[in-house]
């Protein structure tokens, strides 16, 4: 069987991540079970490995990779941004700014489900 690996790094401060990241994490979550029903029984397997990051790597904070490769390398119209995060600021007791992600002149706090399925559908070929 053959395994296609999503890793999501997200900050993790005192067991607590922030809201963004969070939703990443349900969003995440659901799509690999999706696709596990979908792809299993076609030999494709899909494995979800949760990095926890301290404030010291927030730029790299809720970035999906996808064996290995960040989703802004695999889908090269996908450009990296960052806004103010204040559920971030809460956690590390300072002002931050988390990724975005941009595309079609559109920001996106939470990766589009839809590119990482159509990414992981083109490297099984079993969607």
């Amino acid at each position: 069987m053959k395994t296609i690996d999503i890793e999501w790094r997200h900050l993790r401060v005192g067991g607590e991540t922030c809201e963004r990241c969070g939703n990443t994490g349900v969003l995440l979550r659901e799509l690999v079970a999706n696709l596990n029903r979908e792809c299993e029984p076609r030999g494709v397997r899909v494995q979800l490995t949760e990095t926890s990051l301290g404030p010291e790597a927030i730029e790299q904070s809720n970035q999906v990779l996808i064996d290995g490769h960040p989703l802004e390398v695999r889908v090269p119209t996908l450009r990296v941004g960052a806004s103010r995060c204040d559920s971030c600021g809460e956690l590390t007791g300072r002002e931050e700014s988390c990724r975005t992600l941009e595309l079609g002149g559109e920001s996106f706090e939470v990766p589009p489900a839809y590119l990482i399925r159509g990414e992981i559908c083109r490297l099984g070929a079993c969607c």
